[in-house]
């Protein structure tokens, strides 16, 4: 059936709803830098410096990055990492030189918030004030997760409304971008999914009913219809193949609705992790696997062999801890030395069995070459943010694994393929990230060669500031 921004929206924005708790800060830890508000101006664009290497021949193009950037006025705060205003930043690169801008998405949130200086509305972490006018999903749209380009344009994506659309240049806000009229402020998750001839694939999720959207390569509504998972489980991230829809359902399930919301998910260790995989053509064909219980935030990407064997990658923790009492105490600057996510391989067989490959790589935010979107391809890239600070390299079809200690002062970020031009191989690419340099307290954008990651950067430019840590991003060739 088609879906209605009545039939859907209704219960996700009665879900937040009220009042944040003050902040007790603690003392500073290196993240804690990371996690401070940045200039309610942003930062016009400068040029960064050069401080090592050079740029490579043929790397022209812009790094967009998206993430919170605005926690706190005074002793009021958000009560979650994942509820700061959405902080877009922009890396261009052209001419050997590197130059930086970043400016803050102008929500109504934040201009609600900016006027009352005080952190009032309701998030994924955040009780938010008892007067909040949360009467809708993107009116508590932070618009802080990720971006992605749709035609001439630049989206700023959260996950539980509509994309905020911001000038790719100048990266002003034009407001949201409902796809039709009765389905504005519906959920739209921050991971789409682009085919290589650049249809785009999204769910929007609300308990277990999930809107599959699919769009044109501008970003045009083709289709948008509602399934039942069967589950109402948490998807932050999913994958597709040349022919199916791979949608993980884990077993942190909400049962109810209060606030905050993220209190309205249960961790259930004793339910198996599902993944259900659905026929693109025919939505009514579905398959369900099952694997043991465990947690994950970012899949890789998945592609389908000639026996039908459906392979994804994914980085999995073995609970919720980090999302329901981790990143919550990030914002009273403490950060806890947790365990770090895995990288593993579901492996979903045609006859219905289901296997977990593990690779004991530590890591998270997993990327691949998204020109391979859906199809058979042998590298994922990861960072581990803890201890030194790697960013590794693991080839799935020989098993190598290839790393980069960035050392414990640089907070490493997630790291992007940007394809050589007129190359095609999956070596044939650059990884281009962020770390924030904690001794030079500045933002510092790396370029890596996909066939040499161990050599370290071939270039590394540095701003005069540091800018807050960021979640996702995009790369636009010139």
């Amino acid at each position: 059936m088609n879906v209605s921004r009545r039939t859907l929206l209704a219960s996700f924005a009665a879900a937040g709803a009220m009042a944040a708790a003050p902040a007790a800060f603690a003392a500073d830890t290196p993240w804690s830098l990371g996690l401070e508000n940045a200039p309610a101006e942003g930062f016009p664009e400068a040029a960064m410096r050069l401080v090592h290497g050079r740029a490579p021949a043929g790397l022209e193009g812009a790094l967009y990055r998206n993430g919170p950037g605005w926690f706190r006025y005074g002793a009021s705060a958000t009560g979650h990492w994942f509820d700061g205003d959405g902080f877009i930043q922009r890396f261009a690169i052209a001419d050997g030189r590197a130059r930086h801008s970043a400016r803050f998405a102008d929500t109504p949130k934040r201009r609600i918030e900016q006027q009352r200086q005080a952190i009032i509305m309701p998030g994924f972490g955040t009780r938010g004030a008892p007067d909040a006018p949360a009467d809708s999903a993107d009116a508590m749209n932070a618009a802080n997760t990720s971006v992605m380009m749709a035609g001439d344009e630049l989206w700023a994506l959260w996950e539980g409304g509509s994309p905020t659309r911001l000038d790719p240049n100048t990266l002003e806000t034009h407001g949201v971008r409902p796809f039709r009229e009765d389905l504005a402020g519906m959920p739209f998750l921050a991971h789409p999914k682009v085919e290589p001839n650049g249809r785009i694939w999204n769910l929007g999720v609300n308990g277990s009913r999930v809107v599959i959207w699919r769009l044109s390569a501008n970003g045009v509504l083709e289709d948008a219809q509602v399934i039942d998972t069967g589950a109402r489980s948490y998807i932050h991230d999913w994958a597709v193949t040349e022919r199916h829809l791979i949608i993980p359902l884990q077993p942190w399930t909400i049962d109810r609705f209060v606030a905050p919301i993220v209190d309205s998910y249960t961790w259930r260790g004793d339910q198996p992790f599902r993944v259900l995989v659905l026929d693109k053509n025919d939505y009514s064909s579905r398959r369900m696997y099952e694997l043991p219980a465990m947690f994950f935030f970012h899949t890789g990407d998945a592609w389908e062999e000639n026996d039908g064997t459906i392979r994804f990658d994914l980085c999995v923790t073995p609970d919720a801890h980090f999302v329901t009492e981790e990143a919550r105490n990030m914002i009273n600057r403490h950060v806890e030395d947790g365990a770090s996510a895995e990288l593993v391989m579901a492996v979903l067989h045609a006859d219905g069995r289901a296997e977990l490959q593990r690779t004991r790589r530590l890591g998270e935010f997993p990327q691949t070459d998204r020109r391979r979107q859906g199809l058979a391809r042998d590298l994922t890239a990861i960072v581990d943010d803890r201890g030194d600070n790697i960013l590794g390299l693991m080839n799935w079809r020989t098993g190598a694994y290839e790393s980069f200690a960035f050392g414990p002062h640089q907070m490493v970020q997630e790291h992007l393929f940007a394809a050589k031009p007129g190359r095609t191989g999956e070596r044939d690419a650059w990884l281009i990230g962020v770390t924030l340099n904690a001794r030079a307290r500045a933002t510092e954008l790396h370029v890596f060669d996909v066939a040499r990651v161990s050599d370290g950067p071939v270039a590394t430019w540095r701003s005069r500031y540091m800018a807050p840590l960021g979640f996702h991003g995009t790369w636009a060739g010139a």
